[in-house]
């Protein structure tokens, strides 16, 4: 029985030092390493969470821009230079005509210095039906160079020929970058 005994309890002790050694060299290891990837998990759930919520704003954001884009669709209009306003005042004489308004009279103001451009009050009279106004207005807004309408007045004409013929009255100001 002493040999069995001893025998046995060499196995045990075999079987101790393994388990000994399975838990310090694999188990203990392995479990760290499994906390710390718990904890990476925790720690990415947070960011995902975090970046979700600033994910959140962006259709927000998008349809901001998009309002923005709209409001400012004209700010990319060019300002010519000071040698280009005999061109752009043509361009301007020309859509009168082409809208058939009569009695055209252009009449260029002095030049204001800003910091960073000048403005040319320019005052314009001539007379036409309304649609034709209309138009010559909606072609004077899709010039490519930047102009404002700074002061419109529309009378009805009692002494033209044509029924209802209007007597405009236009002061518009356009921009330009001295060259």
């Amino acid at each position: 029985m002493g040999r069995i005994g001893k025998d046995t309890w060499l196995m045990l002790g075999v079987v101790a030092a393994t388990v000994a050694m399975a838990v310090l060299l694999v188990y203990r290891p392995q479990s760290n390493r499994l906390d710390q990837i718990r904890a990476q998990i925790v720690s990415q759930e947070r960011s995902l969470k975090t970046d979700s919520e600033l994910a959140s704003v962006v259709p927000t954001m998008l349809q901001q821009v998009e309002a923005m884009k709209r409001r400012y669709k004209d700010f990319d209009r060019r300002l010519p230079e000071r040698q280009e306003l005999g061109g752009f005042l043509r361009e301007i004489s020309s859509h009168v005509a082409d809208e058939n308004l009569s009695g055209q009279l252009i009449e260029p103001g002095s030049p204001d210095k800003n910091e960073l451009f000048h403005t040319l009050p320019i005052i314009m009279r001539f007379k036409g039906s309304y649609l034709s106004v209309a138009s010559f207005l909606k072609r004077l807004e899709g010039m490519e160079r930047l102009t404002r309408v700074e002061k419109l007045q529309l009378t009805r004409d009692k002494k033209a020929i044509q029924p209802n013929e209007l007597d405009v009255e236009l002061q518009i100001n356009i921009y330009f970058t001295q060259g």
